[in-house]
């Protein structure tokens, strides 16, 4: 039963992946985890998040909007910054 819940879970977390419609290229260590920095952009190639992972722990991630402007970190102690960009 475990199995089959596990197996349901990992599709569900694909579909929403796909439907986001982002592509992330990072690295993995050898436990098959990720690590160090994954970027992921959307269909037309414009950067949406930069993530930094260490042995499959997320430490930090950026947020951009469509225009390239930051508008969400977190930093290592885990604090969420919203930004609004404001195009001064």
């Amino acid at each position: 039963m475990k199995l089959f819940v596990f197996i349901l879970l990992m599709f569900a977390s694909h579909t929403a992946y796909c439907n986001d419609s982002l592509s992330c290229k990072g690295n993995y260590d050898n436990n098959g985890k990720k690590n160090g920095v994954w970027l992921c952009k959307d269909s037309q190639g414009h950067l949406q998040k930069k993530e930094r992972y260490k042995h499959g722990v997320l430490f930090t991630y950026i947020i951009y909007n469509s225009k390239g402007q930051m508008v969400e970190t977190r930093n290592r102690k885990g604090e969420i910054r919203k930004h609004t960009p404001c195009g001064c």
